[in-house]
């Protein structure tokens, strides 16, 4: 009966597609290990955290304490090491939530005496101020483009203009010439606000090209700001990443931000030309605006949750490989078709699902790996990275210890695929591993091919990145294995449909053949880093290694 049984699962595990791919060069106590990475675990793991119950897991709430509790519990069961404060798994994050009060806020331009009143959700959408509930700015407007300057001075919006005092408004996005990685990391909203103050800017508007509306469209973007932001904050109770001199903010729809040129130097369509063309660009508008924006403070706290698989290795045991994802979503907000819980099951319900079946399969390995292997479930991801930003500040463990993180924000829940994408993997050796592992996997690594989304720095592992650790975020390309589907189809509609929306539930159709190749690359790769004798390093005159990295 014994060696029926047997049969039957080496049968399986043949004609599975996500398997059927493995190599067998992979070592037999890998390959024995990844069988641990299955689709009914993960799917389990998956719904229960995209429930109902948990009320679409809002930072701070009821709901994403839950999903922090039952990931705790689940480590527990694995016999890991708690590596949070106090013995505990849990680092709670002490935060500042915002919430914008929009019939108090107001965007008002006036050009040659005639003053414009715009209206919130129809023109404007401005979110609230961590330093002060009631903020206030009037001055003159100046237009810098993408608002970037590239940090060998060969882009520079600012060049030529004079933005003390001013009103800096400026393009979504960065110049599309630039390496993706840069092109992610200039075009950071914080990078930006950086650069502006810099320059003496006083306030911020944010101009919304077309093309942007057919990612996001406006209607979608209006209802996120009615969603409280935050900020962490740290031992002085001062909030991160505020900068206090810049008295008021807003971003503008599309035809509110084509009419501030109606009268410009250069007309809107110019603009979006040159944009398009990566050439620099500022001038003064003939405008001045006023903007006000009120809020609400409250503090609260959310727990990140740590557990660690000591290391083998006596003397790189005390080192650290970290799997990230994140527990929190939107939560409960305005309904959209009658739903107001934001599940959230593809983000990031999947990401911590492949964080729990990923620490069972290392768990299952006769002997750890040399290092030891971290697993993060970071908190208000969704509300600026701020939970993974908390702990690479404030790390459970010595920051020097920590040698790579691999993010894991939207598993591959829609396609099988065969090739993969690596956020941030350029900029590290950790590119070579990957690059290994995909071949081992029947994959291939490609350029990132949507760097006009700056994803790298829209997820967890760019807080990482800022404390000089290489991290990334893999991820499937847009070729689907099967030639039937549409890849990129299926992508776009999940962002233009469910992503930040209450669809974004267990109710979509999944393919989680493709969650098992996401969680086997991410287990290999995890593996191998911390195999290796040496530490991933930065590539010689990296951008990012140059700027952040320990050396």
């Amino acid at each position: 009966m014994l060696l029926r049984r047997l049969f039957f699962l080496a049968l399986i595990l043949l004609c599975d597609r996500a398997s059927a791919q493995i190599s067998p060069s992979i070592p037999a106590e890998v390959r024995k290990a990844m069988e641990q990475l299955a689709k009914e675990p993960f799917r389990a793991h998956m719904a229960f955290l995209a429930a109902d119950l948990l009320e679409g897991r809002g930072t701070g709430t009821r709901g994403q304490e839950l999903a922090a509790r039952y990931v705790a519990a689940q480590f527990e069961v694995l016999g890991l090491t708690p590596a949070g404060t106090a013995g505990t798994f849990y680092q709670r994050v002490p935060l500042r939530e915002v919430t914008v009060v929009p019939e108090r806020c107001s965007v008002t331009l006036t050009e040659n005496g005639n003053r414009v009143n715009l209206k919130w959700g129809e023109d404007f959408i401005a979110p609230g101020s961590a330093v002060r509930e009631d903020t206030e700015v009037e001055a003159p407007v100046v237009f810098v483009g993408y608002g970037v300057t590239t940090p060998d001075g060969s882009y520079d919006d600012y060049a030529g203009v004079d933005a003390k005092g001013k009103i800096v408004a400026y393009l979504s996005g960065a110049p599309p010439s630039l390496p993706g990685e840069l092109r992610a990391h200039v075009g950071a909203f914080r990078e930006k606000m950086r650069r502006a103050v810099a320059h003496g800017a006083v306030g911020n508007i944010v101009l919304r090209p077309p093309q942007q509306d057919a990612i996001l469209p406006w209607a979608r973007s209006v209802i996120g700001m009615r969603f409280p932001s935050m900020r962490w904050l740290g031992p002085d109770s001062r909030p991160s990443d505020t900068f206090a001199e810049m008295r008021g903010g807003a971003a503008l729809s599309t035809a509110a931000s084509e009419r501030v040129f109606q009268h410009a130097s250069k007309s809107w369509e110019q603009v979006l030309s040159d944009a398009a063309g990566s050439k620099p660009q500022s001038f003064d508008l003939p405008i001045k605006a006023k903007i006000q924006v009120v809020s609400r403070h409250r503090e609260t706290d959310s727990p990140n949750v740590v557990a660690v698989l000591p290391g083998s290795d006596p003397s790189l045991k005390s080192e650290y490989v970290v799997y990230s994802a994140h527990t929190d979503h939107l939560g409960i907000g305005p309904p959209i078709n009658g739903d107001s819980i934001y599940n959230g099951a593809a983000d990031d319900a999947s990401g911590v699902a492949a964080l729990l079946v990923l620490a069972k399969a290392f768990k299952s390995l006769p002997h750890p790996p040399a290092r030891s292997i971290l697993f993060l479930a970071t908190t208000a991801e969704e509300k600026g990275l701020l939970g993974a930003d908390y702990f690479a500040e404030f790390p459970t463990v010595p920051r020097k210890s920590l040698v790579a993180d691999l993010n894991m924000d939207g598993a591959s829940v829609f396609y099988t695929f065969d090739e993969v994408v690596a956020l941030g993997g350029p900029s590290s050796s950790l590119n070579g591993v990957i690059e290994r592992d995909a071949t081992l996997l029947g994959l291939k690594l490609i350029p990132d091919p949507q760097p006009e989304q700056l994803g790298f720095v829209r997820n967890d592992e760019y807080s990482f990145v800022r404390r000089g650790v290489p991290a990334v975020l893999l991820g499937e390309g847009l070729h689907a294995r099967d030639p039937k589907v549409d890849s990129k189809k299926l992508s776009d509609d999940y962002v233009r449909l469910h992503y930040h929306a209450p669809s974004d539930d267990m109710s979509q159709h999944f393919d989680f053949d493709a969650s098992v190749q996401f969680m086997q690359m991410n287990f290999l790769v995890g593996y191998d880093v911390a195999q290796a004798p040496e530490r991933p390093t930065w590539n010689r005159n990296d951008f990012f290694g140059k700027t952040f990295g320990h050396e």
